[in-house]
Formats: C-alpha cells, structure tokens, sequence
C-alpha cells in the first residue's frame, strides 16, 4: 500500500470512455497518484503518464500472477474495473490481490453481470420487464432477445414474430427475451458509501447514444418513481461505490429496468459536470470519511465529442515556439497554446520562444499575463533573419506561418506544427 497520505489509484483497463471519466475525475487530486493499465494498446497509453501495458487478458493463465505483481510493484491501494467483464473477474478473485477492488462483492457483481440472474432477483418487483421462455406463447409482438451477459446495446433484436424470434435465439449467445419497451430511456447514476448509504441518485437522458455511450445527456428529475427502484436495488445487492442501472418505459409510460452495473459509466461525467464527482467520492470513502454532496443546478445539458491524440515517434528535448499569432491572436493568448508550454514544461522540456515581435517581447509578455519565466530562452530576431538558423537538433517547431515551417522542416528534417495541432500533445 501507499506509504503516504495519497492513494495509489489504478484504472484497469483504462482507455475505454469510462475509464478516462475516471482520469479526469482524479487527475487533479491532491489525495491522488493515478496509474492506467491496459491488455492491449489503447487511447489510455496517450493519456496516463502512469501506464503499465502489455498486461495479460483476465483470461490468461498467468494473469493473476501478472496482476498482482504490478499492485504490489506500484503500491497500489485502490482498483476501479471499467469492463463488466474485468470488474466480475476482480471481484470474484478480489481475496487474491492485495488492494481495494472497487465494488467487490462478488454475488452482487455476478449478479449485475447476468440480465437472468438480475430478472429472477427482482422478480417480485413492479420495475422487472416481462420474461418469456422460447417455448412460451407469445401474444404481445414484438419482443427483444438479448445475451445475457451483454451491454451497450451489443446484439439486441427486436422480433416482430416467431420466426424473427427463433432467429435471434439462435444467433444469440444465452439469450435472454423480455418484453418490448417503446419509451424513453435512461441511466441512473448512484453513489453507496461504506454503510451502504445510498448517497446519490442522479438520473439523465440518453440522447444521440453512439456505440452504447451517450453523447447528449440531460440531468432529469428524481422522481418517486425512480428513487424507489434505486432504493430497491440498493437493499437488494451490496454495493460500494459508484454504481447505475438503466431503465426505458413500458407501454403504460412505467419504468422497466434494463440492467444494473457495478462499475462507472462512461457519461457519469454529467454528474461530475453537476457537482458530484463520483470517482473521488469512491477514494474519499475508502478513506473512512463521511461524504455529502452538493449539487450543481445551474448545468442541466452535457454534449460529448470524440477527442484525439497521436503518438509522436520522435524523441526531443526542445521546443521552438513563435510568439504573434501562436501564442497569441488579436492581442490575447490562445488557451491550447498556454496549455502545451506547460504541458511541455512538466514534461522537462525546453521551451524557447522564437520570434520577430515588433514591439518589446518582453513589456508584451507581461501585458497578455504570461511571465518571460516560462521559456528558458527568448531569440528575438529581425525580420531579415530566418528562424530556422537557430534552430537546433531534437528539437520541435511550432509556428503559423506555414513557409517558416516548411524552411525549419527543409533544413532540419525535424517535426514542425501549426497552433492546431498542439491539442494533441496536452494529456
């Protein structure tokens, strides 16, 4: 374990959406040290500066082995699974590594994991969709087959007769068939501490969901209704942790449940955009505090977007950085190009400004806010010199001149970039 008052946090695996909610959830802590890992190559490798990869499949003979190697090689305290498969797996196997899994009681995960055996524990529940065997007689078309062990909407069907019923029961890996919900659908995202305090239920659209992850999301109201179900669920199974069930409504506009996940969802960053970080709420329990939480009303909307990085193959040690229209435009400082000069200089490199600015750099400087401070060099050159003669080896250019990019790359054969690019080097 950490020998000092911040907890060693791993993500596993950690570059699906969920698992990088949990990175920006923590990244900032002062109670945090956070370590991503990964089975295979992955976005988590471009984001975590603590990433551990080529880590063996949960399904590997010498996973446990391998696993259990890197919590105590890394100290760590504290596991969110982010696969419901991976988070079933831990659980189940919780007693052989020494570290917290993240909900880790293992009837509760096996039986989240299962929509039948979820169905059968709630059966009595007004909340459960009807089920029906495949030799039952089927009156109300049409009906959904879905695996069993299934999530993101991954190989559900719906057969509007017996033959289409048949079909999919057949090409479906344990099928499980259930009543058709027309309605709308949502998530729920919820909060159980230590003493199984259900501390946070934070209903929310799923709008213009794309690969089972909601990219439009709006925070709703917690209705009766939907209180009493989290509630159930909640005295029904152990929980601890950030947790959420899905729910769609029947043809009477009642809720039915879809199925329950003991794990973080990728758009729990609704509830951190509302004030609740569920992420830090899940360490700062581990940690024996009493939590509360306060939420944000003035944020109802959330829009996600896909963000990209690459993977430079390049090894450098300096930064050549143009001033006027790079650093700044219209008199002000681009926020992306601040954010890259720190980025690079947590990253040891050196930063130099590079620049033709026809007033006094350094009077410029302090009028946009930024201190001359930040680059360990400043060249203000005339205008009748060229940058790329003081350019160096294993070094970057960034300028938005593109003919002063194309003399720096021409000479030097190194990277150059224009301001667009720097996003992608900001972890």
């Amino acid at each position: 374990m950490s020998s000092n008052n911040k907890k060693n946090v791993l993500v596993f695996p950690c570059g699906a959406e969920n698992a990088l909610e949990i990175y920006e959830s923590l990244r900032y802590s002062i109670h945090v040290n956070i370590y991503g890992a990964s089975s295979v190559e992955d976005y988590g490798r471009l984001k975590y500066e603590k990433y551990i990869g080529n880590l063996p499949n949960i399904s590997d003979a010498c996973f446990d082995e391998e696993f259990e190697k890197l919590i105590n090689e890394n100290n760590i305290d504290i596991v969110f699974g982010t696969h419901d498969t991976v988070q079933s797996y831990l659980s189940e196997n919780s007693d052989k590594f020494n570290c917290y899994i993240v909900n880790n009681d293992k009837k509760t995960t096996k039986i989240s994991r299962s929509k039948y055996l979820t169905y059968r524990k709630f059966s009595n529940k007004p909340w459960i969709p009807h089920t029906y065997s495949i030799e039952a007689k089927i009156n109300n078309w049409p009906v959904v087959c879905k695996p069993d062990y299934g999530q993101g909407a991954k190989g559900v069907a719906i057969c509007k007769d017996e033959k289409q019923l048949c079909s999919a029961y057949e090409d479906t890996d344990n099928p499980v068939v259930v009543e058709y919900l027309p309605g709308r659908e949502i998530t729920v995202d919820c909060f159980t501490d230590r003493n199984r305090k259900l501390l946070w239920i934070g209903p929310r659209s799923r709008e213009n969901v794309k690969a089972g992850i909601t990219m439009r999301s709006e925070k709703l109201k917690i209705t009766s209704e939907i209180e009493k179900i989290a509630n159930d669920i909640n005295e029904g199974l152990v929980f601890r942790g950030p947790w959420f069930f899905q729910l769609k409504e029947d043809h009477k506009g009642k809720w039915k449940l879809l199925e329950i996940s003991c794990r973080m969802a990728g758009t729990m960053v609704a509830q951190r955009a509302w004030g609740v970080n569920l992420a830090l709420m899940t360490v700062q329990d581990y940690m024996d505090r009493d939590l509360v939480t306060i939420s944000n009303d003035y944020v109802r909307l959330i829009e996600r977007s896909l963000i990209s990085k690459y993977e430079l193959e390049y090894q450098f040690d300096k930064v050549f950085i143009d001033f006027d229209d790079t650093i700044i435009i219209g008199g002000k400082v681009v926020p992306i190009a601040a954010a890259f000069i720190f980025e690079m200089i947590k990253s040891d490199k050196e930063v130099i400004l590079i620049t033709r600015h026809e007033y006094d750099i350094y009077k410029t400087l302090d009028d946009v806010g930024l201190s001359h401070k930040i680059f360990s060099k400043i060249l203000h050159i005339n205008n009748d010199e060229s940058k790329s003669d003081y350019i160096t080896n294993n070094s970057i250019f960034i300028d938005n001149h593109f003919i002063e990019r194309y003399e720096v790359h021409t000479k030097h054969n190194i990277p150059v970039f224009d301001v667009d690019a720097l996003g992608y080097f900001v972890r």
